[in-house]
């Protein structure tokens, strides 16, 4: 295909998801450099792509703004080519609505695999990483190979001292040690267990570092538990906003996390990341340079973004993670200092 003027790319949510575009947005940019590339998004993810240079627009999708007003607000953008890496219903609904634009599908994973994993019948393994199925995207769109992109993260101007104002209200120095921790995630089966995350901080307290454990709103209770569990840990839970997350991951030496938007923020930044699995496959994701705790049980990984519960009701896939598998697996990063980009 032929550089169009503009080429719109949609990918709404999930956080973690969205950050994982930017190795596809760096090839386009690497393939088309005068192709001005807007991105619709969902309004509260909008900030994660604000400020990477391989975006010339964000077009953030409103709290209940409907299909066909977001639309006619894409229509307006004359795009000239669109590259669908979210294939919902959303997207799906967009794109019929801009009928004439020429279009290419991301393809997430073959039909025979998500109807037996669903069920629980077999385990998924990953036969291609994430980031590399939104590359294949890419090259389909233009036409040919190219250079794959590396996962960056981009901060805005003021996200560091956003961050540094809520650490430092908090009785962190930013600027010493820090460990961060997520303990949360979207599913159950993706949540190593809150005291085991405790544990893992005592241990970090002991080695003389700050230990601050972030989370959603949502998510208040495991950071109460971790902080009662773990005393001297800071429970950020509930108090940084996008843009602060990000600033407060790129203030820690080393960031522990299950598998969740968290995790590839700090994978992004280069920071020193210790990710822990249950119930997906990690084998989507590149670590070069960080840390994977995965038990490797025969049932997992079980499902493809998680469930509310264990299939089997054992939970083993979590369970057999200890806490001294995770430290033995988290101190060398604490010496390790920043990781060169990833590309998945």
């Amino acid at each position: 295909m032929n550089p169009p003027d503009s080429v719109l790319v949609l990918r709404f949510s999930a956080i973690g998801d969205v950050v994982l575009t930017a190795p596809a947005l760096e090839a386009l940019r690497t393939a088309w450099p005068r192709t001005r590339i807007l991105v619709a998004v969902k309004e509260r993810f909008a900030h994660l792509l604000r400020h990477n240079p391989n975006v010339d627009e964000v077009v953030a999708l409103r709290t209940r703004e409907g299909p066909l007003g977001f639309a006619r607000r894409l229509r307006a953008q004359r795009p000239g080519a669109i590259l669908d890496l979210h294939d919902k219903i959303r997207s799906k609904l967009l794109r019929w609505q801009l009928l004439n634009v020429p279009a290419v599908v991301w393809h997430k994973r073959d039909l025979r695999d998500t109807v037996r994993v669903k069920l629980a019948l077999r385990p998924y393994h990953a036969s291609m990483r994430f980031a590399d199925r939104y590359h294949a995207a890419v090259e389909e769109l233009v036409g040919s190979r190219l250079p794959r992109g590396k996962l960056r993260y981009f901060l805005g101007p003021n996200d560091g001292d956003a961050a540094d104002a809520v650490l430092r209200a908090h009785g962190i120095d930013p600027t010493q040690p820090l460990l961060g921790m997520s303990p949360g995630a979207n599913w159950e089966t993706k949540r190593w267990p809150a005291p085991r995350f405790a544990a893992l901080a005592r241990r970090a307290l002991d080695a003389g570092l700050q230990v601050a454990v972030q989370g959603s709103e949502s998510e208040r209770a495991l950071g109460q538990l971790i902080a009662r569990d773990a005393p001297r840990t800071v429970d950020l839970c509930g108090k940084l906003d996008l843009p602060a997350l990000g600033g407060f991951i790129s203030r820690c030496s080393a960031f522990a996390a299950n598998d969740s938007g968290p995790m590839h923020i700090a994978r992004a930044l280069g920071v020193p990341t210790l990710a822990i699995f249950g119930s997906t496959d990690p084998a989507m994701f590149e670590f070069g340079g960080h840390a994977v705790l995965f038990a490797g049980v025969e049932c997992a990984p079980c499902s493809f973004s998680g469930r509310a519960r264990c299939p089997h009701g054992h939970f083993r896939c979590m369970l057999e993670l200890s806490e001294q598998r995770a430290w033995e697996a988290l101190a060398p990063l604490l010496r390790a200092g920043r990781r060169l980009p990833l590309s998945a």
